[in-house]
């Protein structure tokens, strides 16, 4: 019976190779997984920069035209009352 439990039981040099091979495997298999989240979160990070990029655009495009439609009322009020003031002289 310890001749069988000799063949099944590794030496302990073994084990310790064994325990040492699983810890970088799951040190390599570990890495591999953060390394892939990690990348996974800058796409996502510069998707969201490149839509908030193309949103402040959006905005100063806006903000102009706000401005032309602003200084073109200004225009016509001044040519309103320029016209005014000249029919009442």
């Amino acid at each position: 019976m310890t001749q069988l439990a000799d063949v099944i039981s590794l030496s302990p040099a073994y084990s310790i190779l064994t325990v040492a091979a699983a810890a970088v495997i799951g040190f390599v298999i570990g890495l591999l997984v953060k390394s892939g989240v990690v990348a996974k979160h800058k796409k996502r990070v510069l998707s969201v920069e490149n839509e908030m990029l193309s949103s402040h655009s959006r905005i100063l495009e806006l903000e102009k035209q706000v401005t032309e439609s602003k200084n073109e009322m200004a225009k016509l009020q001044d040519k309103n009352t320029s016209a005014a003031k000249l029919k009442a002289s």
